[in-house]
């Protein structure tokens, strides 16, 4: 069964948009739970837990993490399709995907702060620059991690084409492609 490198691309970059974020954060808790101190004392309790109990505590904490990437990785994916599909067929080159990915991250900062914009409408711009600003600036980055992936899978010889008599083909190349092999 043939694979399509557009197919393998979205499903990769859906994978990196639902985990890496969630890694991060987890780590981050994991940090932040290590090195809790009280600096009243110099006596240091740690009671003793269950590995049971921790890793209780782990997946409790990944699945709180990565719960609200499910659908920001559900249009990852769906979007790099596309966005592969039009470079695949020459209509494209991938950077309108990293623009979206920086709109989408602004959406998602107005999102966060909406409550706050309804509540006190005067005092919210500052806001919505400060923290829209950067939610942007990192969902642009987030999408030239996103744009480079997928276009390291398209570039992957191991993609290759059935020809319709059943025979393999040479991988496939964008259009406007002069090297024949």
């Amino acid at each position: 069964m043939r694979q399509h490198p557009e197919n393998v691309a979205a499903v990769i970059n859906a994978a990196l948009t639902l985990v890496l974020p969630a890694v991060l954060l987890l780590t981050l808790f994991v940090v932040h739970r290590v090195s809790v101190t009280d600096s009243n004392t110099s006596v240091t309790v740690h009671p003793e837990r269950s590995f049971f109990s921790l890793t209780s505590e782990f997946l409790s904490a990944w699945r709180a993490l990565t719960g609200p990437f499910v659908p920001l990785a559900l249009i990852a994916g769906w979007r790099t399709r596309v966005h592969a599909r039009r470079y695949r067929d020459g209509r494209g080159t991938g950077w309108q995907g990293v623009v979206e990915a920086g709109l989408l991250a602004f959406m998602v900062a107005l999102l966060v702060l909406s409550r706050g914009i309804a509540t006190r409408p005067i005092d919210a711009l500052p806001y919505v620059i400060m923290y829209g600003g950067a939610a942007a600036l990192l969902g642009l980055v987030f999408g030239l991690v996103l744009r480079t992936t997928a276009r390291a899978v398209l570039a992957d010889r191991r993609f290759v084409d059935e020809s319709p008599d059943g025979g393999l083909t040479a991988p496939w190349r964008p259009s406007g492609s002069r090297s024949r092999r």
